[in-house]
C-alpha cells in the first residue's frame, strides 16, 4: 500500500496482478525522489539543452536543416498531449529540450560557418580588411576579410583569413585595407584522429584558411564603392581599443611581463614567450593567463568595495544614499567594460553573468549564490555561441565553477567557520587554506578535461597556486586596474610597473614549480564515452542534493577506467605525408618530419610524448631491440607486437617486396603493386583522408584516418587533384 500511495495509484490496482505493480515500483520510486529534489531538477535543463548541441557534433553527416525544427516540434507536441500523465510528458519535454539545442546549433552553423580551402594557394596577391591583429615573438598576425581570390568559385570564397606577417610590416590598425602577397593554405588538419579539431574551430571563427606574407604587408586605400560603405561600427571601434591598448602595455613593459600584462588586461596572449607559456602550464598556472571567471570576479570585487567604501568616508552621501547599491552599479558598469575590452572569452563571459547576477541581486536585496547561477550562465551562453560546449574553454570553466559551487553548498558553513574565523594571523593563515582547498576542488573539476584535451595532469599546481593566486588577487589585478584608470591620461606606467614586479614574481613562481621533479604526468588517452560518463556522473554529483547523488561516482570512476582501454598509435601518417611518427618502447616518438612546425607540436600535445629525431640514414637496430631498423636507404623497418611494417621515407626505399613486410607506410606516393595484398597508407591517402593511424597487434593492424572519423562536414576540406579540377571545369 506504501508503494502504491507512493506512486499515487488506488488499492483498486492490486487487482492488476503483483507483476505489473512490481514493474511500477522502480519509476514510482524514481518519481519520489525527483519529487523530492525539488528546485533542483531545474539545474538539468542547460544539460539536456548542450545534450543535444553535442548530438550535432557526434554526426558524421551534415544533417537537414529542417530536421532540428521537426524534433522540436514533434517532442513539444507529443508533452502537451501526454500532460496528464506527468511522469511521461516530463520525459517528453525533455526530448524536445534537447532538440531544441540540436535546432540551435544548427542555426549557428549556418550563421557562423564559412567556405574552407580545399587546397593550397601559392604565392597570390592578397588585399583585403583587417579584422584583428595580434602581435607576436616575430611579426604579427591578422585575420583580414579578404577580397575575392582567384581561381576560386564564388561560393567557395572563405570570409576571413589568418596571415602571418613580418615584422617590417606598416604598423596596422583594424579597419584598415592592406596589400600583401601570400601563400595559401587550408586551416591546419587533425594530426591524430580524434585529436583536436582546429579545423572545426576556425570554421566556426569564420576563418576559411591561414598563411603566410612572403613580403611586408603595406596598407592601401581604399577606392570606391569599399572607401563608401565600409563603416566598421562599434566592433571595430572595440577592437582599435584593443590593439592600442596593448600597444602601450608592450611598451611600458617589453617581454614576457608585458604580454602576460597585455593577457590580463586586453586577452591578447601572443607576446608570452613560449618558454614561458610552458612554465605555466607545467605549473597549473595557466588559468591566470587566459581572463577567466576570476579575474573578473576579482575586478567587480575591487570596484565594489572601493566604490563602497570611498562612500562610506562621505557622511553626507552615506547617510542620504544606497551607497551599497551605487557600488554595485559601479561594479557591474566595469565589468562590462572589462568583459568587452578583454574579448569577450567564454570563461569572461561565464563570470560576468554570474557577478552581473549577483551585483543585481543587491540591488534587490536578495543576495544568494547558488547553482542556478551557473545554470543560467550555462544556458545563456549555449544559446548564444552553441559551438563553445566542444571547446576546452567552456568546459573547464564550468567544470571548475559547478565543483566549487557545489562544494560549497555542502560545506560553505564549515569553510567559514575553518577559514575565516579566529584571531587575525588565523584568519590569514585561514586565506591561504581557503586558496588551497578552493584549488584542489576546482582541480578536481577540471582534471577529467585537462586529461581528455591534454593528456597529462600537473601534480604540484596546488602549491603554484597558493601563492600566485594571493599575489594576482592583492597586487597584479589591483595594479591592473590602476594602469586601465591612469591610461587615458598617459600615466599607465605608473600602474603597469608595480603590476610588472608582480607578474615577475609569478613567472618565477611558474618556472620553480614547473622544474620540480615528477610533477607532470602524461596520462593515457580518454576516450569520448569515457569523457561522456564522467561529464554525467560530475553533474549528477554537483546537481542533485540528496543522497542518491552520491550515484555519480560510479559514473565518474567507470569514465576514469576507460583509459585502460585505450592505446596510442603505433604509427602516425599526417600533414599530407610530411609527418611520421613511430612509437617508441617507452612511450615517444620517433618523428620524420618534412614539413610544419606546428605539426609536430600539434603531435606531442595529442600523445603528451616527447618527440625524438628520426634515426640517421644506414643506421641499424635503432631505438632498442632492433625496433626501428633503417639500415636501407629512404627505408625503415619498424618491428612491434609481431609485425614488420616498411617505413618508405625517400625514392630510394620504393619498391618495397609485399611479402617481407605486413604494411607499408610511406611518405610519397607507394603506388598500387601491394594493396591487394597487404596494408598500404602513402602521401595520397593522407592528403585525401586526412591523418592516419594504425595500431599493430598479433592479430591484425587496425588503422584509422581522421576525415574518415569527422565523415562529411562543413568544415572537412575535400582535397580535389588538379586533374579532377580541369575535367570539372571542362564539363559544359
Amino acid at each position: 500500500m506504501a508503494d502504491l500511495a507512493v506512486a499515487g495509484e488506488s488499492p483498486a490496482a492490486e487487482g492488476l496482478g503483483s507483476a505489473p505493480r512490481r514493474s511500477r515500483r522502480p519509476i514510482a520510486a524514481l518519481a519520489a525522489a525527483l519529487a523530492a529534489e525539488g528546485d533542483r531538477r531545474i539545474l538539468w535543463f542547460p544539460v539536456f539543452f548542450g545534450t543535444g548541441i553535442a548530438l550535432y557534433f557526434t554526426l558524421t553527416i551534415e544533417p537537414p536543416l529542417w530536421l532540428g525544427i521537426a524534433l522540436v516540434s514533434t517532442a513539444a507536441a507529443v508533452a502537451l498531449g501526454l500532460r496528464r500523465w506527468p511522469v511521461l510528458c516530463t520525459g517528453a519535454g525533455m526530448v524536445a529540450v534537447v532538440a531544441a539545442g540540436f535546432a540551435v546549433m544548427q542555426a549557428s552553423r549556418l550563421e557562423r560557418g564559412t567556405a574552407m580551402l580545399e587546397r593550397r594557394i601559392g604565392s597570390v596577391a592578397l588585399t583585403g580588411r583587417v579584422i584583428d591583429i595580434d602581435q607576436l615573438a616575430s611579426g604579427w598576425r591578422v585575420v583580414i576579410a579578404p577580397d575575392p581570390l582567384p581561381g576560386i568559385a564564388t561560393d567557395a570564397q572563405p570570409k576571413k583569413l589568418r596571415i602571418r606577417i613580418p615584422a617590417t610590416s606598416d604598423a596596422l590598425r583594424p579597419g584598415d585595407r592592406i596589400s600583401m602577397r601570400a601563400r595559401l593554405y587550408p586551416p591546419p588538419a587533425q594530426i591524430v584522429p580524434g585529436g583536436w579539431d582546429l579545423q572545426r574551430a576556425l570554421y566556426f571563427l569564420e576563418i576559411g584558411g591561414v598563411g603566410y606574407s612572403f613580403d611586408p604587408a603595406r596598407r592601401i586605400a581604399a577606392t570606391g564603392a569599399l572607401a563608401e560603405h565600409h563603416d566598421g561600427g562599434w566592433r571595430e571601434w572595440l577592437l582599435r581599443l584593443r590593439n592600442d591598448m596593448t600597444n602601450r602595455i608592450s611598451a611600458a613593459l617589453p617581454g614576457s611581463t608585458g604580454g602576460i600584462a597585455a593577457a590580463l588586461i586586453t586577452g591578447k596572449r601572443r607576446m608570452i614567450a613560449e618558454a614561458v607559456n610552458q612554465a605555466f602550464r607545467d605549473s597549473g598556472l595557466a588559468h591566470l593567463l587566459a581572463i577567466s571567471g576570476m579575474h573578473l570576479a576579482l575586478v567587480g570585487g575591487l570596484v565594489f568595495v572601493a566604490v563602497r567604501g570611498g562612500l562610506a568616508l562621505i557622511p553626507w552621501v552615506a547617510l542620504r544614499y544606497p551607497i551599497k547599491k551605487i557600488a554595485a552599479v559601479f561594479a557591474i558598469i566595469v565589468m562590462f567594460f572589462y568583459l568587452m575590452i578583454s574579448g569577450a572569452s567564454i570563461p569572461t563571459e561565464r563570470s560576468f553573468i554570474m557577478n552581473g547576477i549577483v551585483f543585481a541581486a543587491v540591488l534587490i536585496d536578495r543576495l544568494r549564490l547558488s547553482m542556478r547561477l551557473c545554470a543560467l550562465a550555462a544556458l545563456v551562453l549555449l544559446a548564444l555561441e552553441p559551438e563553445s560546449l566542444v571547446g576546452v574553454s567552456f568546459q573547464m570553466s564550468f567544470g571548475a565553477v559547478i565543483a566549487l559551487v557545489a562544494a560549497y553548498e555542502k560545506w560553505g558553513a564549515q569553510f567559514g567557520k575553518l577559514f575565516h574565523s579566529g584571531s587575525l594571523p588565523r584568519q590569514a593563515l585561514g586565506y591561504g587554506g581557503a586558496v588551497l582547498v578552493t584549488t584542489l576542488i576546482a582541480t578536481a573539476g577540471t582534471d577529467p578535461f585537462a586529461i581528455y584535451h591534454f593528456h597529462r595532469i600537473v601534480l604540484y599546481s596546488p602549491l603554484a597556486n597558493i601563492i600566485a593566486v594571493p599575489l594576482s588577487g592583492i597586487w597584479i589585478m589591483p595594479w591592473g586596474l590602476v594602469a586601465c584608470l591612469l591610461m587615458p591620461f598617459g600615466l599607465e606606467h605608473l600602474g603597469l610597473t608595480p603590476m610588472g614586479w608582480g607578474i615577475d614574481a609569478t613567472i618565477w613562481v611558474a618556472q620553480w614549480v614547473a622544474a620540480m621533479p615528477g610533477n607532470v604526468w602524461s596520462t593515457p588517452r580518454l576516450p569520448l564515452w569515457g569523457m561522456v560518463m564522467i561529464v554525467l556522473g560530475g553533474c549528477w554529483l554537483c546537481l542533485w542534493q540528496r543522497r542518491w547523488r552520491l550515484w555519480g561516482t560510479l559514473g565518474i570512476a567507470a569514465g576514469l577506467a576507460t583509459m585502460l582501454f585505450t592505446r596510442p598509435p603505433d604509427l602516425i601518417l599526417g600533414d599530407f605525408g610530411r609527418l611520421l611518427a613511430a612509437r617508441a618502447p617507452d612511450g615517444n616518438y620517433f618523428v620524420a618530419d618534412t614539413g610544419e612546425k606546428l605539426s609536430r607540436s600539434f603531435l606531442a600535445r595529442e600523445t603528451g610524448a616527447t618527440l625524438l629525431p628520426w634515426p640517421a640514414a644506414g643506421g641499424a637496430a635503432i631505438a632498442g631491440q632492433g625496433i626501428l631498423d633503417c639500415s636501407a636507404a629512404g627505408r625503415c623497418i619498424y618491428s612491434v607486437h609481431g609485425k614488420r611494417v616498411a617505413l618508405v621515407t625517400g625514392e630510394a626505399g620504393l619498391p618495397v617486396v609485399c611479402s617481407t613486410v605486413d604494411a607499408i607506410v610511406a611518405q610519397l606516393p607507394a603506388g598500387y603493386q601491394c594493396r591487394s595484398q597487404i596494408p598500404v597508407v602513402d602521401r595520397i591517402d593522407s592528403w585525401r583522408q586526412g591523418a592516419i593511424a594504425l595500431w599493430l597487434d598479433e592479430g591484425g593492424i587496425a588503422i584509422e584516418t581522421a576525415n574518415g572519423s569527422r565523415g562529411d562536414r562543413p568544415w572537412v576540406p575535400h582535397p580535389v587533384s588538379a586533374r579532377e579540377r580541369a575535367k570539372a571545369a571542362a564539363k559544359p
